[in-house]
């Protein structure tokens, strides 16, 4: 008899700016829901070392994966888990060789199979697909067609990245995403919380039902 597939899991995005609001809502949602990652990006915003030492706190406290953005350093610096870049090889190698192969290396490869194999071949511990700009329905249906065709061929867990609503993350685990990570504006609606517990739970349920 097969083994039941893994359940999809969250893999949430957060703005690098802290807010009181944000923390609550982080802190709550990860107390309902199946959190496997948490990424803190970079989007222009000055470093707050007290808000990235929370963050690793809470995180470890639930035994969840603490990525950084873009900054092996700072990523070494805090004791994080390990970073999210770019599908780049060079850029890959370099991050490798800095962090160790203790560290989790993901790598956002848009709409690039050819960097996809690449980077899984040298050991990236993830592939995500899916460009960061709002989609339209073209780039959502080329989106879903990558997870679909990664997930039929290759080991190496892939990321549905970007991801605003339930449909799309059911549709997307559907297809076999291992990971859904949600678009950080999520956070600004102020039952985030209870919406990504939701889309947490019909995740769960979808796996559960196959």
């Amino acid at each position: 008899m097969a083994e039941a597939a893994p359940p999809c899991r969250l893999y949430l995005t957060l703005p690098a700016r802290p807010s009181a609001a944000l923390e609550m809502s982080l802190a709550k949602t990860m107390g309902a829901a199946d959190v496997a990652c948490v990424l803190l990006c970079q989007d222009g915003a000055e470093t707050d070392t007290a808000w990235d030492l929370k963050l690793r706190d809470l995180t470890q406290a639930r035994d969840v994966a603490f990525l950084i953005e873009n900054d092996a350093g700072r990523a070494e610096r805090l004791g994080a888990d390990g970073v999210h870049i770019a599908g780049e090889e060079a850029l890959y190698r370099r991050t490798r060789e800095h962090l160790g192969q203790r560290a989790i290396i993901g790598v956002g490869c848009n709409e690039s199979r050819h960097e996809a194999m690449v980077l899984a071949e040298l050991g990236a511990d993830y592939v995500a697909f899916g460009p960061t700009p709002a989609l339209g329905e073209r780039e959502r249906e080329e989106r879903a067609g990558l997870i679909a065709w990664w997930a039929e061929i290759f080991v190496v867990p892939c990321v549905a990245w970007n991801v605003e609503t339930l449909e799309e993350a059911v549709r997307l685990a559907g297809v076999g995403a291992d990971f859904v990570a949600l678009s950080p504006v999520i956070w600004q609606a102020p039952d985030a919380a209870d919406r990504i517990a939701k889309i947490g739970a019909a995740l769960r349920e979808l796996r559960s039902a196959a």
